[in-house]
């Protein structure tokens, strides 16, 4: 992970880059018009970007219903995957959503996106099943995957424990 690491919340000013590592990183890109719109979504919403050097290195977006954190996206440029960035982002995220009263944590991934999925695994996602045709750029099934209660276990244990996850990195959520 680069030293000089920074997490914060996305800007407008951001989703040029953002725009940048969207491309680089998946076969059917959100337009920068979502984004803005996501932005706009106001206490709904949590968006973070990593940042190093002055560049833009991942960013990841959920959305806070109830007690309930969604991630939406999740990506790291590919020249930084696998030096911790996702998971930098995801445990921020995950704070963020507990100062605001989250309990639960869920997501879907594309069925074939077997690193991220591993990903999450290691966060102590679980699958719970598949909503077909999910995707409507491709048509693909989602995996859904919940962690359960974040107050307790590995979200409270892993910034202490020091494990990294396994290659695999990150990927849409």
């Amino acid at each position: 992970m680069p030293d000089e690491l920074e997490i914060r919340e996305m800007l407008a000013g951001d989703i040029e880059a953002v725009m940048g590592i969207e491309r680089e990183v998946f076969p059917f890109p959100w337009t920068p018009e979502f984004f803005e719109c996501e932005l706009r979504r106001g206490e709904i919403t949590m968006y973070l970007v990593a940042l190093a050097g002055g560049r833009l290195l991942g960013f990841i977006g959920a959305h806070l219903i109830g007690d309930e954190i969604h991630v939406t996206n999740m990506a790291v440029a590919l020249d930084f995957r696998r030096r911790g960035l996702g998971s930098a982002l995801l445990m921020e995220c995950v704070q963020l959503g507990l100062k605001k009263g989250a309990r639960w944590l869920t997501l879907e991934v594309r069925e074939t996106n077997r690193d991220a999925r591993e990903f999450y695994r290691f966060f102590g996602f679980r699958e719970l099943g598949l909503r077909r045709g999910y995707y409507s750029d491709s048509g693909e099934d989602a995996v859904i995957m919940a962690a359960g209660d974040i107050r307790e276990g590995l979200f409270r244990e892993l910034p202490a424990r020091g494990d990294k996850p396994p290659d695999g990195g990150e990927g849409d959520g």
